[in-house]
């Protein structure tokens, strides 16, 4: 397994405050959620990596994961879509805030999901970008650690979520409807 350095590019304020304070607005969220009930929209990038010798099979193949300061686990990079912003403007925005990665090409799309959960009613649409350029940089306050992992070797801490959508789309599940 290959890490790829991380740093904090932008360090504002100790990452234990900013964790707490991300926390308590995660949960805000979460609360906003369930009284509003508002219909959102979200983005998420399964980036992958192909510069290695592929002729061994997946096992050279490479995702890209985070992990996030506010919520455990391994995650594909992502977010929410802005007023006026197109899925695919949203999905090059948040990769490039939460890594410092570009999206080069027409990133391919997967999948929509529907994601209904502490009272949201969240529609996520998730792209596979294989063309892309820069290096991987967690940004230090939302996104601590961003990882390439060989795709026949995923941590073991990784989200249900996103080890559903990565047997998806290694052809071993079924693509569902549900996140």
């Amino acid at each position: 397994m290959t890490a790829i350095a991380t740093s904090t590019r932008r360090p504002i304020v100790p990452l234990s405050l900013t964790s707490s304070a991300l926390r308590l607005a995660w949960h805000a969220r979460n609360l906003w959620h369930l009284v509003a009930r508002p219909l959102t929209m979200g983005v998420r990038a399964i980036i992958i990596d192909e510069s290695g010798d592929t002729s061994s099979g997946a096992g050279m193949r490479r995702v890209l994961l985070i992990r996030h300061s506010y919520v455990g686990g391994w995650h594909f990079p992502g977010g929410g879509v802005g007023k006026g912003e197109t899925l695919v403007e949203a999905m090059r925005r948040e990769v490039r805030e939460e890594v410092g990665l570009s999206v080069d090409s027409d990133p391919q799309p997967f999948a929509v999901y529907a994601r209904f959960r502490h009272g949201a009613s969240d529609h996520v649409a998730v792209f596979v970008a294989r063309e892309w350029s820069g290096t991987p940089v967690a940004d230090g306050v939302e996104i601590v650690e961003a990882r390439f992992f060989p795709l026949d070797q995923l941590p073991d801490d990784i989200s249900p979520a996103t080890r559903r959508r990565l047997a998806e789309f290694l052809g071993q599940e079924p693509v569902a409807e549900r996140w």
